[in-house]
């Protein structure tokens, strides 16, 4: 294949991409149920967790999220006594936290990409710092798509179109991590969210771990 013939196959699907995501009516996603499969455990070595999905407040009957078929929420402690909030979503249209914390009153400032370590290999979420009133966080969130990670909005759009023309079926979730942090607790909430991906890694099934932090 020539280089013309590729640069023009790019930026066809570059601007399908775009228009599909503003021309094409939102139907509501079926989802793949991968979530109800997963086995994340709420006590591993390290942390203590519990169920908090019900919590999430996500109407799957409003059209506000018809993205999403399914979710999962744990919220876990830390042998100091430190929080955080894990979530998964089974998403169809991967949305961008920075907008849902946008639309819910927050002040965004957006951190470089924080590395992870997991296994044998890294990978790089991407990380805000956000605050409303007396309530701030410091959170990483990255989009998973058949156990490869999607680093930008673009990458993201171009696999959905070419699933949603094959008619292929994919796992695509969006993973996200929440820590309770104020603006000098920065350094400390991204070791903690390094031991957490680490500790969990580590207590998953290679299979699953890769659907949730990536291949190898």
């Amino acid at each position: 294949m020539t280089y013309k013939r590729k640069t023009f196959i790019v930026i066809f699907l570059l601007i399908s991409t775009v228009l599909s995501s503003y021309i094409i009516p939102e139907t509501k996603y079926t989802g793949t149920k991968f979530i109800s499969e997963l086995k994340i455990p709420l006590t591993f070595p390290g942390w203590n967790g519990k169920d908090v999905t019900g919590a999430l407040n996500i109407n799957y009957e409003e059209s506000t999220y018809n993205f999403i078929n399914d979710a999962l929420g744990y919220q876990y402690i830390n042998q100091d006594g430190k929080s955080l909030l894990f979530i998964i979503l089974d998403a169809g249209n991967l949305h961008n936290p920075r907008v849902c914390f946008t639309n819910s009153g927050y002040m965004i400032n957006e951190l470089e990409d924080t590395e992870f370590t997991v296994s044998n290999r890294t990978f790089k979420a991407h990380a805000l710092f956000t605050q409303n009133g007396g309530n701030s966080f410091l959170s990483f969130y990255w989009v998973i798509i058949d156990k490869n990670i999607a680093n930008e909005w673009i990458e993201n759009k171009i696999k959905q179109l070419y699933f949603s023309l094959f008619n292929a079926k994919r796992v695509g979730l969006m993973v996200r991590i929440d820590i309770p942090a104020n603006e000098h607790e920065i350094e400390e909430a991204i070791i903690m969210g390094n031991e957490f991906v680490h500790d969990l890694s580590l207590s998953l099934e290679s299979t699953q771990s890769d659907y949730i932090f990536g291949e190898k």
